[in-house]
């Protein structure tokens, strides 16, 4: 892995834990962030606002590889209230970061798309199986769109500029540096939060039944990370990645309950804003290039993700 990496977005979720394992072993990156003023990523963090062009093309100027993490990302409860919010900025940082990187010849881009952009499926639904003219399902309707676009948009990148972009569609995503406010938390982190606070009923939005593949994101950024260091891996081939099984909500709500040591009755509230009912992928293709690689089983990273979101809450009240 040769040259300086750029993880665009450092303190999200996979920004984040991108940043914090590529430094773990010696790599040379350089992460961003744009409002976080936390001060460990103040330390780490450069400032950029990716939604000025001008910043775009200094960030990825003489850089080997781009993570393309920066975006405005939110939970359920968001993107049913105000589905097109995070639209025009995050069209404005991914293709800013893409024209500035291929202006400033870099070599590879890293593309974190989503599962959302599938049509609906009640099975484990392959790369292939995406059909364009069938429209996500209609809570995903904006957010599946985009990453539609998006995958296009690099497409066009890696063909007109010869620059290597990797695809990846991560299913439910967990684990350290996540958001963990109702507002716009996604289900893992808002019932850890609320598991905690034994002052709140513990209520999960709507039903238990929903089903969906949790993966632990440190398993998600070893994959990021090995794709830069093999040459093998295709370029513009998207790749599904995900844990392998599936759970249900009632099930790791359960789960999550006994991680965080609290005995008491789970609610559902189907009054609140849930998501589809079902969404799984098939991996065959990840497996054939990458080969297999262990997961992290639900039960270890939710007990992962408590214990750090217990210290970070320590770090705070102290």
């Amino acid at each position: 892995m040769d040259g300086k990496i750029l993880i665009a977005g450092g303190t999200g979720l996979v920004g984040a834990n991108l940043t914090f394992k590529s430094l773990q072993l010696g790599l040379p990156v350089v992460s961003t962030r744009f409002r976080n003023s936390n001060p460990v990523f103040s330390e780490i963090c450069v400032k950029y606002d990716f939604l000025d062009f001008e910043q775009c093309l200094e960030a990825t100027r003489n850089k080997q590889s781009v993570v393309l993490g920066a975006a405005f990302t939110y939970g359920a409860k968001k993107n049913i209230e105000n589905p097109t919010s995070f639209i025009l900025p995050n069209l404005k940082i991914s293709a800013g970061l893409l024209e500035a990187s291929a202006q400033n010849k870099v070599k590879t881009v890293v593309i974190i798309s989503s599962t959302t952009l599938y049509q609906p499926a009640d099975y484990p639904i392959r790369e292939d199986d995406l059909d364009l003219n069938i429209s996500p399902y209609h809570s995903y309707i904006g957010v599946g769109w985009y990453n539609r676009y998006l995958e296009q948009l690099a497409s066009f990148y890696a063909k007109t500029y010869g620059m290597k972009v990797i695809i990846f569609r991560p299913t439910s995503l967990y684990g350290p540096y996540d958001k963990f406010d109702d507002e716009s938390s996604h289900v893992v982190p808002a019932l850890i939060r609320r598991a905690l606070n034994k002052d709140l009923s513990f209520q999960v939005w709507g039903s238990p039944q929903v089903v969906r593949d949790f993966i632990y994101i440190e398993d998600f950024v070893n994959d990021i990370l090995y794709s830069l260091k093999h040459n093998d891996i295709p370029s513009n081939t998207p790749f599904n990645i995900c844990n392998g099984s599936t759970l249900s909500i009632g099930d790791a709500a359960i789960m999550i309950l006994k991680a965080c040591g609290r005995d008491t009755e789970i609610s559902f509230n189907n009054d609140k804003p849930a998501s589809i009912p079902y969404r799984a992928v098939d991996d065959t293709k990840y497996r054939r290039y990458f080969g297999y690689k262990e997961r992290t089983s639900f039960e270890a990273g939710i007990k992962k993700t408590v214990d750090w979101y217990k210290k970070t809450i320590k770090r705070e009240s102290d």
